[in-house]
């Protein structure tokens, strides 16, 4: 039986990839054959190819650890991901769809965001059959829809016969539009357990130093909370390294490039972790780490994004993390997290979230 996945799966950013590859490989262990549906109207037109050539050259250039970091994701997609027939054109993809794929799997990352100004049908599946539909952990990412995309929306939304979203403020949203309840589901990165992670980079050359170090990774472009990292490192004696992101400025740290499992390494090898990603938050729980979390928007920003984290860390009694670059240096030494408490909570959410997934695979392959 093979499964379309639709999800951002040529995105080259770290957590996207490293959850679209951990669905890739669930659905694999549960006995099915998955690969990701190779739509990419970003490439249908000389023209397109020719700008993407483009931003990579002034990447080169301007922002070679970022250039160095996204040749190390294209050669990860390349040789970890499972792809399909490649589609310039939407209208060829829904005339042999059906002919290829027994499933639809649409998620997860946020790819109801919508943050085109359009809603696009490819991430509701709307080239498959109705019948073959299943949303596995879709975020919205945002508060709300906006107005003028809610009835576009809804229709999609109604098409997916299983269905489920990767935050509780995105259930809500879909109850208020559609009046329909979403199954609230973990990130599938969150499904593979640390041992599994472990398991996946064990044969990979290190890329972390060889002393205790603290790992910064913020995806937002906050001079407070790099100051933050830098006191705290200043503290406890310990070597500070950061990853190199768009927008972060952390160009006076030692910055690490790697492909996404030396993200996985980068990660569980850190002493702390400071973060205002959703994924490094999430690995840093998956991987047992003493970390500490920043908010990347307000709360009263459009396009805050805030609720995911908020979503996780309520999951797992972790509250208390997230943290603002006014408190204290010492949070992280004296407030240090007990895993014997996370665990079993983290178990409980997998184990569900994996039984909505097989036994919506199975429905849809019984129909």
């Amino acid at each position: 039986m093979k499964i379309g996945i639709a999800t951002w799966h040529y995105s080259p950013n770290y957590g996207g990839l490293l959850q679209a590859y951990a669905l890739q490989e669930i659905i694999k262990r549960l006995g099915y054959s998955p690969e990701f549906v190779n739509y990419r109207p970003d490439l249908n037109t000389s023209r397109k190819r020719f700008i993407r050539k483009l931003k990579d050259f002034y990447m080169m250039l301007f922002r070679p650890g970022i250039y160095s970091n996204r040749q190390l994701m294209y050669n990860f997609i390349s040789e970890n991901f499972s792809l399909g027939k490649l589609y310039y054109d939407y209208n060829d993809l829904c005339t042999e769809a059906d002919k290829i794929y027994d499933v639809g799997i649409c998620g997860s990352d946020q790819i109801w965001s919508n943050n085109t100004g359009s809603v696009n049908p490819f991430y509701y599946l709307d080239f498959l059959d109705e019948s073959k539909r299943i949303s596995y952990a879709p975020s919205i990412g945002y508060n709300k829809i906006p107005d003028n995309l809610v009835k576009d929306f809804k229709k999609y939304v109604n098409k997916i016969r299983f269905l489920s979203i990767r935050e509780e403020k995105g259930a809500e949203i879909i109850k208020e539009i559609t009046g329909r309840d979403a199954e609230v589901v973990l990130d599938p990165s969150l499904l593979l357990d640390n041992t599994e992670w472990l398991d996946e980079i064990k044969n990979k050359k290190p890329v972390s130093p060889n002393e205790d170090y603290i790992l910064l990774y913020i995806l937002g472009d906050n001079e407070e909370q790099v100051e933050y990292a830098k006191q705290f490192s200043r503290t406890t004696g310990l070597k500070l390294i950061a990853i190199e992101t768009k927008y972060g400025k952390v160009k006076d740290l030692e910055l690490i490039s790697g492909d996404p499992f030396d993200f996985v390494e980068l990660i569980n090898n850190a002493r702390y972790i400071l973060t205002d990603s959703f994924h490094g938050l999430a690995f840093s729980i998956n991987l047992e780490k003493q970390f500490v979390v920043f908010k990347r928007f307000r709360d009263d920003e459009e396009i805050c994004q805030n609720s995911r984290i908020y979503n996780l860390l309520e999951k797992t009694n972790l509250e208390d993390r997230l943290i603002s670059p006014n408190q204290s240096v010492s949070f992280l030494n004296d407030n240090r997290i007990d895993y014997n408490l996370v665990r079993p909570l983290l178990k409980e959410e997998r184990k569900k979230s994996i039984e909505f997934l097989s036994s919506s695979i199975k429905a849809v392959i019984d129909n």
